[in-house]
């Protein structure tokens, strides 16, 4: 009995240990994916503008609430960090992230304005714009793959 118990245990601690270095292994990923895209994504409203005049790419702009917004977040965390979309959009589009936190005040006034222009009401919208804020068409969340979305997008800006 005691060596079917002890058997036991140490087959859950494998197990239990296993799990853990599996999980380790996504999150590592996904900070890997995270800290790739950190570089391609523009918060300033002007540099992006300037990125997309310099290339003739179209704007992305996320407009997001990231401390609050579950389907942001979900958008975020399903398609925009995976690399079949950062490999599109390296290719095809000046990406511009534009968070409105819950309660803060103190927003960059360039991203009001664009937030404004748009009508943006619910979050989270994508605008795809040209170099001259003129708005090419508008999405937001779909349950698609990366692969899907990259094609949504492109269907759009076409």
């Amino acid at each position: 009995m005691k060596k079917l118990i002890f058997t036991t245990f140490i087959l859950l601690a494998v197990s239990c240990q296993m799990n853990s270095a599996n999980s380790e292994t996504k999150e590592n990923f996904a900070a890997e994916n995270i800290q790739r895209t950190d570089k391609l994504w523009f918060t300033d409203v002007d540099r992006a503008l300037m990125a997309s005049k310099n290339t003739g790419k179209s704007i992305f702009v996320f407009f997001t609430g990231k401390d609050w917004c579950s389907w942001c977040r979900k958008l975020d965390r399903q398609i925009l960090v995976e690399k079949d979309f950062i490999d599109y959009a390296n290719e095809n589009l000046i990406l511009l992230e534009l968070d409105f936190p819950k309660g803060k005040r103190d927003l960059p006034q360039r991203q009001i304005e664009l937030a404004r222009k748009f009508q943006i009401r619910s979050y989270p919208t994508v605008i795809l714009m040209d170099a001259y804020k003129n708005e090419i068409g508008r999405t937001g969340y779909q349950a698609m793959s990366p692969i899907q979305y990259t094609e949504h997008i492109n269907s759009i800006i076409k």
